[in-house]
């Protein structure tokens, strides 16, 4: 080892730490925290396994069973084949019930300092079957819409709000949204609607009172004339990329991204899908872990995009 003259004044500064308080000189530095929704399985489950494994990090696995959840965390921290730091929400937590996301980030300020690192949106719900593969009873179109919709944006949009207080204390905070190639910019069959969701000038007001709009015209089976797509999970992932750019650009100090993950093989589709949920995960993995240095003036804050396969992606999914 080459000692250098300001690794000798190191090594002697710590020394002398050590000599006046021997346990600040030992003292682990505080690890970065992110929480992950619907992190007991599938692609929220490898997202939480990515981040749990960076030694930077703790990750909180959130969800609506707390058993499931704790499985989870043991699953991950106990697998043998690497290191995670990964913990359950101990209270259910559901994208439905407000009084659950408030009672998280109420435990999350109260055990981890009311600092949160990184928020990852992935919990939502998607009627690929009517009968979500046998779990619920048929579920007519014009009443799925307002289950996807509550759930997958409104939700969602709880659980930002409810964070962000914690977010803003971090050095660094993120928020990674979950998407979907569903919620392509090009499922909207009217340039009026195409216009609306990609105005700069748009709230998350405005873009609410569409989202509700959608589900009044689905279920007045009016929706098709008025310009929407068949699909409720798409305009709830449509909802989540235009409130992704929204809050990017009211939250400057926070980088907000969205992830298509790719058709990834989950329960949620029956594991019908043809990507490995593990490699859905790396993208969110790299939008967490990746270093900014904000005293740098020319470099560039990655917030208000779209990601798919560790890259930028055009909303209209076209080149």
């Amino acid at each position: 080892m080459v000692m250098t003259v300001a690794t000798l004044l190191t090594v002697c500064a710590m020394s002398l730490l050590a000599a006046v308080c021997p346990t600040a000189a030992f003292s682990a530095p505080r690890k970065k925290l992110a929480l992950v929704t619907g992190g007991n399985k599938g692609i929220g489950k490898e997202i939480a396994r990515r981040i749990g494994t960076s030694p930077d990090f703790t990750v909180i696995i959130a969800c609506r069973d707390v058993e499931l959840g704790q499985k989870a965390a043991k699953d991950l921290c106990e697998s043998g084949e690497y290191v995670c730091d990964a913990v359950a929400l101990p209270i259910p937590f559901d994208l439905t019930d407000a009084a659950s996301i408030a009672s998280a980030a109420n435990w999350v300020e109260k055990e981890y300092d009311g600092v949160l690192d990184v928020l990852v949106n992935n919990a939502a719900i998607c009627f690929n079957d009517p009968t979500l593969y046998g779990k619920v009873e048929h579920t007519p179109f014009e009443d799925q819409a307002g289950i996807t919709i509550q759930t997958n944006y409104f939700g969602t949009l709880d659980v930002i709000q409810s964070f962000l207080p914690l977010l803003k204390k971090a050095a660094s905070p993120r928020i990674i949204n979950i998407a979907s190639a569903a919620g392509r910019l090009t499922i909207l069959r009217s340039q009026q609607l195409t216009d609306a969701f990609t105005s700069d000038a748009l709230t998350v007001s405005e873009l609410s009172n569409m989202m509700n709009q959608f589900v009044s015209d689905v279920e007045s089976k009016t929706h098709t004339d008025k310009g929407w797509p068949n699909t409720c999970y798409g305009v709830s992932k449509l909802g989540i990329i235009a409130l992704t750019q929204i809050l990017a650009r009211e939250h400057a100090g926070i980088m907000i991204n969205s992830v298509d993950p790719g058709y990834c093989k989950t329960d949620q589709n029956d594991n019908r899908g043809d990507v490995d949920p593990a490699k859905g995960a790396y993208t969110p993995y790299l939008l967490t872990v990746m270093e900014v240095d904000e005293e740098e003036e020319n470099d560039e804050v990655n917030s208000g995009l779209h990601f798919y396969e560790e890259g930028e992606m055009p909303w209209t999914y076209q080149s």
